[in-house]
Parts: C-alpha cells; structure tokens; sequence
C-alpha cells in the first residue's frame, strides 16, 4: 500500500489512515456523500479567497503599488483572508475524512501539511517578531510567505492529478521490451 503511487515518498501512516477510515467520525461524513461537491465547491472557494488577499498584501509588502494606501483596507482583508482560510481548514478536513486512506496516501498530501504548518508558523510567529520593522526583513518575509503558499498550491495541484498504479500493470509485460 505505501507504494500505490509508485514511489516511496513518506506520507502519513498507513496504520493511522486505516483506523481514521473506520471510526464513527469518518462513516458519518462519508455518508455526507450527497454534499461533498459542496465541501469541494467551499474548498475551493476558500482557498481562492485566501490566496488572493494574501498576494494582495504580499505584492503590496514587496514594494509594489508603493504610492497607494492599503491602511484602510486592512483589517477588513485581514478578517476575509483569515475567514477563508477558516473556511478552507475545515472543508480540507471533511474532504480528507471523505477518504482518508485515498487522500492521505497522496505524494503530496504529507509535504502540503508541512508546509501549511511553515506558512502558519511564518504568519504567527516569524511576522509578529520585532525585526520585522526592517523594510528588507519584511519584503524577504512577503517573498517567502508567497513562495510557501504557492508550494501548497503546487503540492494539491500534484495530489488533484495523481492517479495510483494499477496492480494489474505491475504484472504485466511491456510488449515493446524484448
């Protein structure tokens, strides 16, 4: 099973996925089915609102649009950019709780979380520290924050396409190799 997409990249336990696809929890959600194209719908939704207000104060941060005022308008960016992603954590969950074991054991999935947890941790922690008053401290920390959401965005566009191997193709002959 760890190798289902046919490589031998780490990814979230097999162990811990089976169980998490077993309990109570993951059986009512999967009987949600007839609303899953909803969390995928608000999923997206979320994650679009997120990323978009984010480069918008990231671009903003790295020195472009240097002669417009964005002071009016952040709090309430902020508020729709944080609702979002509110919005995209719990839709992520419940899209993962759909099937655990089919999302979990993704290429991607496992490097996606860690670096959802590094941009959490950049926002949180790294933008509320006191040297983040130096202006080239702040355009390298937009830079980085915009690199990091895009990987996320690179990591699901990887797990949105990735097919696993079918196991009747591992037993099978190439007829052009002789």
């Amino acid at each position: 099973m760890p190798d289902v997409y046919g490589n031998s990249w780490p990814h979230l336990p097999v162990g811990l996925l089976v169980w998490l696809a077993t309990t109570d929890l993951r059986l009512w959600v999967y009987g949600l089915r007839p609303v899953y194209g909803l969390f995928r719908f608000l999923h997206l939704f979320g994650v679009a609102g997120f990323l978009g207000m984010l480069m918008l104060i990231e671009v903003k941060r790295l020195g472009f649009f240097a002669s417009s005022s964005f002071q009016a308008m952040r709090l309430p960016v902020l508020t729709l950019m944080n609702s979002a992603f509110a919005l995209t954590v719990v839709t992520g969950l419940a899209l993962f709780l759909y099937d655990p074991v089919g999302v979990g054991l993704h290429t991607m999935f496992l490097p996606k979380l860690v670096l959802i947890v590094l941009g959490l941790i950049h926002a949180y922690g790294v933008e509320r520290t006191p040297m983040m008053r130096n202006q080239s401290l702040r355009r390298l920390s937009a830079a980085v924050a915009l690199v990091v959401w895009t990987l996320v965005m690179g990591a699901s566009t990887w797990n949105a396409v990735e097919r696993p191997l079918n196991p009747a193709d591992v037993h099978r002959v190439d007829p052009r190799v002789k």
